[in-house]
């Protein structure tokens, strides 16, 4: 036993002098491996395709308007008519004939009215007039329920300006009517009403003079997008008040009534949507607002209080 321990100790003294020994030695690098060549890049060429030729870009042709012509190479026969009609009439109608006296050609772009109640009748536009030739426009005024004086503008313009025309038609006034008999029927007084059409102004191309205006307007705009046009018009009919000068006292109760019933028998017409106009309460409440504090209240002379009686005087 001892001496297997011996051996062993001897044994292992050996290995580790041996393994010293080998440690201790410097250390020697082996061959490098070669190295692979460089490469020089490969290029890729691509062919080359033939050069197309480069067409000129060149501006689009502008397209030929009409040349600008001097006001009188346009000759009216007249540049405002007068029509009266006669009771119970419908329509005023009248013409204004116009010559080309230039020479050019004449192009009118478009003709265009003051109101939807006045129709003007031309040639499809743009209306081409050779030189020496003439044309003529007809004017249609419908007069149902209207009264008075009522001036129109016929608007012309093309390449000689802008030629304004006016037409004044003076429309006689319906004979007062007799006191209704019990149980009769006023057969005058039935047929006027039915021609009159109040809410008409709302409506067609009127809608866009009368209608359009008066979207979400309040108050004061509201009054010149909706009233002005025909109570401040500069050619403001004769049968169409003044309302900066009323001729009887006025309230907001007034006012309120006109606005939204207007008033039967006349062209004034009802602006609250439950009667066939185009405003809501909203905005007929800031419209009598406006209308109480900025307008007169009364053009009339005040009365003065009676003196009260005493008894046995």
């Amino acid at each position: 036993m001892q001496l297997n321990r011996r051996i062993g100790k001897v044994l292992a003294a050996l290995w580790l002098a041996a393994t010293t020994a080998v440690l201790a030695q410097p250390f020697a690098p082996g061959p490098e491996r070669p190295q692979p060549p460089v490469r020089p890049p490969v290029l890729l060429t691509l062919p080359t395709q033939p050069s197309r030729p480069v067409t000129p870009l060149t501006a689009t042709p502008a397209i030929a308007s009409a040349p600008t012509l001097a006001a009188s190479s346009l000759v009216w026969d007249a540049d405002s008519k007068e029509y009266t009609a006669k009771l119970g009439e419908p329509t005023a109608n009248l013409t204004f004939n116009l010559t080309n006296v230039s020479p050019s050609e004449v192009v009118i772009d478009s003709v265009r009215t003051s109101c939807g109640c006045t129709l003007a009748k031309t040639p499809p536009q743009p209306w081409h007039l050779a030189p020496g030739t003439n044309g003529a426009i007809d004017v249609s005024v419908n007069l149902a329920g209207k009264f008075g004086t009522v001036i129109k503008t016929v608007t012309v313009a093309g390449n000689t300006g802008v030629k304004t025309l006016l037409v004044k038609v003076n429309i006689p006034t319906p004979p007062p009517q007799p006191p209704q008999v019990a149980g009769a029927v006023n057969r005058s007084q039935n047929m006027r009403a039915a021609m009159a059409d109040r809410q008409a102004v709302f409506k067609g191309d009127c809608a866009k003079c009368h209608v359009e205006p008066t979207v979400a307007k309040m108050g004061k705009e509201l009054y010149q997008g909706g009233c002005a046009i025909c109570h401040d018009a500069e050619h403001r009919a004769t049968m169409v008040p003044d309302l900066h000068v009323p001729k009887v006292p006025t309230t907001p109760a007034y006012w309120a009534q006109w606005v939204t019933e207007g008033k039967a028998g006349t062209l004034m017409p009802a602006f609250a949507q439950e009667h066939g106009g185009p405003l809501n309460k909203e905005q007929i409440t800031s419209l009598v607002h406006y209308l109480s504090t900025d307008f007169p209240h009364t053009n009339a002379v005040p009365v003065a209080t009676p003196v009260p009686v005493r008894a046995g005087s």
